[in-house]
């Protein structure tokens, strides 16, 4: 079995009774994939991430906010 780290993180889109976004943890010899939701805790326990504080978020904020504008100059 091939386990992902979070750099080779492969996302599915699922449409059908299952809809939504899938991570792959792990694909096995025989094809087969070890998936789960993708959601915010699912992904911050899978890597070695963790939330960021408030201090944290507003520093990032104050750094990258100005250059997040909409691709078409809008705003």
């Amino acid at each position: 079995m091939m386990n992902l780290s979070m750099s080779d993180t492969k996302l599915l889109k699922i449409t059908g009774d299952v809809d939504g976004e899938w991570v792959v943890d792990a694909e096995l010899p025989d094809g087969r994939l070890v998936i789960r939701p993708v959601a915010y805790p699912a992904v911050l326990t899978a890597g070695t991430g963790r939330a960021l504080t408030e201090q944290e978020l507003d520093a990032f904020w104050a750094e990258h906010e100005p250059h997040m504008l909409p691709a078409d100059d809008e705003g």
